[in-house]
């Protein structure tokens, strides 16, 4: 079986434990204090073995933030599944967002790294993700509009604001700790939410607000 970069991959298993110790090792030190011979020492594996399923640091990485983007894509839209409704559906998947990262903090820190390291630049695969990912959600969206439970607006905008009000909210929340993550979400998405409802009215109360303090 042929593995990413088009050499001899025997075994998915090994490939699979590599990448678990990239994701931790990149996380802990960082991409530039890290070795590919600390991740192989971690793995069990010769370095050499790790060079046949990556061909160098740089695609470890990548490797790693692909896992972690397709890990958080599963993540929110299987907490979606049941949900009914598009506003509901929304804030269940910003949620679940939250908690992906609060759960695992160094998930965070491989994308922030991602954003200091290579300022948000990354492989053809990564960008095609990303906008697969926009149209997911934005068909969502429209969905909503639709039903006339969403106000009119541009689905890609808005898709592209409420992924930026998430990272925000958490990458920030995480460490300036001046309140806990989730809750921090769970405040900004409903602020969010209030202002693309269609039978909202900007005196009345949020009704997601009102919602989420049933819970």
């Amino acid at each position: 079986m042929a593995g990413q970069n088009g050499s001899c991959s025997e075994d998915p298993g090994k490939r699979q434990a590599i990448l678990e110790q990239v994701i931790r090792t990149f996380a802990e030190l960082g991409f530039r204090g890290t070795d590919v011979q600390i991740i192989a020492d971690r793995a069990g594996v010769g370095k050499g073995t790790v060079y046949r399923y990556f061909k160098s640091k740089e695609d470890l990485f990548w490797a790693a933030t692909y896992e972690v983007m397709l890990r958080l894509d599963r993540h929110v839209f299987q907490a979606m599944e049941g949900v009914e409704g598009a506003c509901a559906k929304l804030r269940a998947s910003a949620m679940a967002y939250s908690h992906f990262f609060v759960d695992d903090p160094q998930y965070l820190a491989l994308f922030l790294q991602d954003i200091a390291e290579f300022r948000g630049s990354g492989p053809e695969s990564h960008r095609k993700h990303r906008e697969k990912m926009i149209h997911r959600m934005g068909e969502l969206l429209q969905q909503g509009i639709e039903a006339g439970e969403l106000r009119p607006v541009d689905t890609r905008q808005t898709t592209l604001a409420l992924g930026s009000l998430l990272f925000g909210a958490t990458a920030l929340g995480s460490h300036l700790k001046l309140m806990p993550v989730a809750r921090m979400t769970e405040y900004a998405v409903d602020i969010f939410l209030r202002g693309i409802r269609s039978d909202v009215s900007i005196e009345a109360e949020p009704s997601c607000l009102m919602e989420s303090r049933k819970q």
